[in-house]
């Protein structure tokens, strides 16, 4: 069962990922990257959207370092969380990384037009979608320049 952190420190990597296999097999590959950076795996766009966004009930959490999100989520979808991530002025600037096994050009360019900063197709090979993740969260987390 993949994890749902409802406390996250200073800047951590947050993954929003439903499928169970594929959340495991990120979970390892970042971890693996040795970033500096706690990985919160949440399994649903409304526990996601509430983690960063916060509730009446609760605080946001610290601003994430990076966002992976999938588009086929459950109870909200990826667009949907990226689009409610962008309409928040504090969030605005947070690198969001869309990561779905769709390649349907009506979902990548939603993607964009909602202000994702990058889509990546998931590879169908397991040693692939490892370094697809290692990759992505290394550029993201320790590469690139971040409004952090």
């Amino acid at each position: 069962m993949i994890s749902v952190v409802m406390e996250c420190g200073r800047g951590p990597i947050i993954l929003v990922e439903d499928n169970e296999s594929d959340a495991e097999i990120a979970r390892r590959a970042i971890q693996r990257t040795n970033l500096g950076h706690d990985l919160v795996v949440i399994e649903d766009g409304l526990a996601a959207a509430e983690m960063v966004l916060g509730s009446p009930l609760r605080k946001p959490c610290a601003r994430p370092r990076v966002m992976l999100i999938d588009i086929n989520l459950p109870g909200l979808d990826g667009i949907e969380l990226l689009n409610r991530i962008r309409a928040t002025r504090h969030l605005r600037e947070l690198p969001v990384v869309i990561v779905s096994s769709s390649s349907e050009t009506s979902d990548i360019s939603k993607a964009y037009a909602s202000g994702c900063n990058s889509y990546v197709t998931k590879p169908g090979d397991i040693h692939d979608l490892q370094s697809m993740y290692a990759s992505v969260a290394n550029y993201w987390a320790r590469t690139n320049i971040a409004n952090a």
